[in-house]
């Protein structure tokens, strides 16, 4: 979520007041053909993805006895390809074309979702002989009643929850051949602009990110299961582990829980074997299980010597190593057969938590700051925030390009304000080596006092809790959890969560908030959130206290890089010119770019793909956003002279923010532990908080990101004109030479500055010059900065800057809004913008362009060449390269480098990396003053 506490009561008030092509997941993205009758393993767990359907219960007077008998007719109900929302089925089925062009989605009839609908499964069984069958359910938004084969076996009482895990031993009511099985599911309340209705279920919903789904994602979200076991059964297998602090060894426990399933007592060999590479660790215990009952197995060292592991391979964040994964497999027999199984991959690493040390009269938090460690390394935590379709449909495909874009811009993390994916996501996150910071998400049900909730609720509180710490524990991508977002748990709240996770084994940091507060029992946060639109570079940079709003003890709404920033924006992200006009119409994006939005800070009209206008972000009005970049850079009078502003707007003040948080990374009293970008993605085509769109769209802000976490990386302090050097690898780097020149518009060299970097440790910060701007420098310049290992280029970054500061005024900033404790934006002092109006005046630039594409297994690489062949001084400012393939762009793709900036005389390669085409595409090269041309990549 974004904001404060005080949030809510602002969304409230101003719900008052206010009186294509597809997008990169689209219904057939997710659907796939599926039987109509789901046939379920004779041993083990089979998912439960094919022989659904839906039917709203206005269609239909039949019960759920009848529903939920084999025989019974589906003729008119809606077949699904797999469990999904009610929206999700209906846009399978046909239903609302073109669903996120322009307002579509408004015009959905809501009231359709008033009513319950129903969901059926046709599945084939053949029990096991002697065995046992369960139904295991994962959670639900709304809340159902479940019927099987004609019987009612469970109300929504308890049948409700997104990440509830429930478990039916439905031996009783299985036959041999033809089953059913019907859920009755009553709309979810997962709107939050909806106060008159109290919220009564703990699911998800994406807060104030998008427009909320007209069916409030009632419906499914992760597939039931059918599990068929022996007499006993395996739960809750995970592997604990205790790390040397050198991480030289590793003291491994096996545990699980063994389950009987008999009237009588059973006397179970557990085995299992963990693995990886060469490595092999067989391990075995016996254990007698009495009637009916649970009993905890572990198996330590002293059991199994294999468990003590010398020389482990250790897991890392990929900038940092390797991504090595060990496998546990276990079974539980019963007289020489296999009863029941259990898999879990798991990572050796180590993750600390702390807070840094206040220095008196100086830190700004009292209680200091929020700090990871993971492997005995304190690191920034550079990340963002995830949100999943409207929808709620997931493709593990579209997630593997998501993450291959996360690890491209440099990022090392992704936060899940609730909205938790499937598990396939969170391995793909172990795999590629990215962290992930779940927690629960902000205000509906989940921050209500808990003495509001029913006992009921409190119930389920505790299933979901247990469920995630057991779903989440072993992922070695996972480093913490946060037990509340906007506020800390009350007492009794946290006390119930964390009995769940100590239950669960869960060992990693767990955190009170992502605001700058306390529970009894976790303590400090020492994090902070905000603000949420336009801050200018010099003001991310400025840790000094006058950035601090004193009235605020939440530390929120001002973003500038000290401590760790769960959420923090620099407010819209307006997507290129071919993005949006895949999804808006020309008189939608009139909204966006019409220079009476530039006119203060509510000038502009409402638009549709944001959340409604809020006091406290202001994100569906572009004014705001729009009136610094008309003042900073200069009028624009159309949609084209406004892309080139905002895009490279966006670049400026993404790329400030994260080098910001890295810079000041090292600051004694103040350091920048943290930042989460809000948000990563969106959950449709949005104008609002992404650093990449839908349909896998590259603005300014994902180019601007990727620049600044560049792996060994220079950058320039908007506070103090330094230059900075940055090692975020995990290996030392030496024989740097860092090299600034500051360069007027008409690309003459007004000073040169150069310095050894000295040996520089992995996640170190060192300032090797301060350059000066020499009198009678143009008002507008850049600075150039290189980074060299003897002739190799190892970063170039190139600014645009102005002897004409930004000055902002922190007072009128940190103001109350009317809602909220302060602004989540930046109040500028009158005529106190920097001066970039000099950009307008370049020449156009004069390049060449040459391009090959050659095929790598099932990827295509195209290498694009720019060559500024221009005799004056002309720079070819803010050059941008697109594929495009059979008059379609290329996405997802991946470049090394884009948005470039080249002098007469120079040059640039830029690599794209994307999924093979039938044809070699062409590219299309433009920038600020860089007219189109086009080249065929042959």
């Amino acid at each position: 979520m974004s904001g404060s506490r005080t949030r809510t009561t602002a969304l409230c008030a101003a719900l008052a007041l206010a009186g294509t092509l597809a997008p990169a997941m689209p219904a057939h993205a997710f659907a796939g053909r599926r039987p109509a009758v789901q046939r379920i393993r004779s041993s083990g767990t089979t998912e439960l993805t094919s022989g659904w359907a839906i039917r709203s219960s206005a269609d239909t007077r039949d019960t759920g006895a009848e529903i939920s008998k084999p025989d019974y007719s589906t003729k008119g109900w809606l077949p699904l390809s797999r469990p999904e929302t009610l929206m999700a089925g209906l846009l399978e089925n046909g239903r609302y074309p073109n669903i996120f062009h322009n307002d579509n989605m408004a015009k959905v009839p809501a009231k359709q979702f008033d009513v319950n609908w129903w969901y059926r499964e046709q599945l084939t069984v053949h029990p096991r002989k002697g065995g046992r069958t369960f139904l295991v359910l994962h959670g639900v938004s709304g809340k159902a009643d479940l019927w099987i084969n004609g019987k009612e076996i469970a109300g929504g009482a308890q049948l409700q929850g997104s990440y509830a895990r429930l478990e039916y031993d439905i031996t009783p009511y299985v036959r041999d051949g033809a089953n059913a099985i019907a859920l009755d599911v009553s709309r979810n309340d997962a709107d939050i602009t909806k106060f008159d209705t109290p919220m009564r279920y703990l699911t998800q919903n994406q807060v104030d990110w998008n427009p909320m789904a007209p069916d409030q994602n009632t419906g499914l979200h992760y597939a039931p299961q059918i599990v068929q076991e022996g007499p006993v059964s395996v739960r809750n297998a995970h592997v604990l582990q205790d790390d040397a602090p050198d991480l030289s060894s590793a003291d491994l426990t096996v545990k699980a829980d063994v389950r009987n399933n008999t009237g009588s007592a059973q006397r179970v060999v557990v085995s299992g074997t963990v693995t990886h590479g060469s490595t092999r660790v067989a391990c075995e215990a016996t254990v007698t299980v009495p009637a009916h009952a649970t009993r905890t197995v572990a198996i330590t060292k002293a059991d199994c010597p294999g468990l003590h592991l010398e020389h482990p391979a250790v897991w890392w964040p990929y900038q940092m190593g390797d991504q090595p994964l060990y496998h546990l497999a276990l079974d539980a027999s019963v007289g020489g057969t296999v009863s029941s199984a259990a898999a879990e991959d798991f990572g050796i690493r180590t993750v600390t938590s702390r807070l840094t040390k206040p220095v008196p009269g100086k830190t700004h938090g009292k209680d200091g700051y929020r700090q990871f460690i993971v492997n005995g390394k304190p690191l920034v935590i550079r990340g963002a925030g995830w949100s999943p379709d409207l929808f709620l449909r997931y493709s593990p495909s579209n997630v593997s390009d998501q993450i291959s874009y996360i690890r491209n811009m440099g990022l090392n993390a992704v936060r899940f304000e609730g909205n938790f994916p499937p598990d396939d996501m969170f391995a793909q996150l172990d795999r590629a080596g990215v962290l992930a910071m779940p927690g629960w998400q902000c205000c509906a049900l989940w921050e209500s006092k808990s003495s509001t909730w029913s006992d009921d609720v409190k119930a389920n509180a505790s299933n979901q809790a247990g469920t995630m710490a057991e779903r989440l524990r072993d992922h070695p991508s996972v480093f913490t959890f946060f037990q509340g977002s906007d506020d800390a748990p009350d007492p009794e709240k946290e006390a119930l969560f964390l009995k769940a996770f100590e239950q669960a084994d869960f060992r990693l940091p767990q955190v009170a908030a992502a605001e700058y507060k306390s529970s009894p029992k976790l303590g400090p946060a020492g994090t902070k959130e905000g603000g949420y639109n336009y801050f200018p570079p010099g003001a991310l940079w400025n840790n000094r206290r006058e950035t601090v709003n004193t009235n605020d003890p939440t530390l929120s709404m001002t973003g500038s890089a000290w401590g760790f920033d769960t959420e923090v924006s620099t407010g819209n992200t307006i997507p290129t010119q071919d993005s949006l006009n895949r999804f808006l119409t020309s008189d939608e994006q009139k909204k966006i770019w019409d220079p009476a939005t530039a006119q203060g800070q509510t000038a502009g009209q409402d638009m549709y793909h944001t959340f409604f206008y809020a006091d406290y972000t202001r994100l569906s009005r572009m004014g705001v956003y729009n009136t610094p970049l008309w003042h900073r850079y200069g009028p624009w009078k159309d949609a084209g002279s406004y892309q080139k502003t905002v895009q490279i707007g966006e670049y400026e003040v993404t790329r400030a923010q994260f080098e910001s948080y890295i810079g000041n990374s090292t600051d004694k009293a103040n350091p920048s532990t943290g930042i989460i970008y809000w948000m990563l993605n969106k959950a449709w085509p949005s104008l609002q908080w992404s650093m990449y769109g839908s349909d896998f769209d590259q603005p300014g802000v994902y180019f601007g990101a990727k620049k600044a976490n560049e792996p060994v990386h220079v950058m320039y302090s908007y506070d103090d004109g330094s230059i900075k050097v940055a090692n975020l690898t995990g290996a030392r780097q030496d024989g740097l030479r860092a090299t600034a020149q500051i360069i007027d518009l008409d690309g003459k060299v007004r000073a040169t500055a150069t310095a050894p970097v000295g040996a520089l440790g992995s996640q170190d910060v060192r300032t090797v010059l301060h350059p000066k701007v020499p009198a009678g420098t143009s008002k507008t310049y850049f600075e150039k900065l290189t980074l060299t290992r003897g002739s190799e280029v190892v970063s170039r970054n190139v600014y645009w800057l102005s002897t004409k500061a930004d000055q902002v005024d922190w007072p009128k900033t940190h103001a109350p809004g009317q809602y909220t404790p302060s602004n989540g934006f930046a109040v500028f002092q009158k005529d106190g913008y920097a001066d970039l109006t000099g950009l307008r005046a370049l020449k156009p630039a004069d390049i060449r362009v040459s391009a090959t594409t050659r095929r790598e297994g099932r990827e295509m690489v195209t290498s694009v060449t720019v060559r500024n062949v221009g005799h004056g001084g002309t720079p070819a400012l803010f050059t941008r390269a697109d594929l495009f393939a059979g008059g379609k762009q290329v996405l997802p793709i991946r470049w090394s480098d884009n948005d470039v900036t080249l002098w007469p005389g120079e040059q640039q390669t830029i690599t794209a990396r994307y999924s093979a085409t039938p044809a070699k595409p062409d590219v299309r090269v433009n920038g600020f003053n860089v007219p189109d041309q086009t080249r065929h990549t042959g």
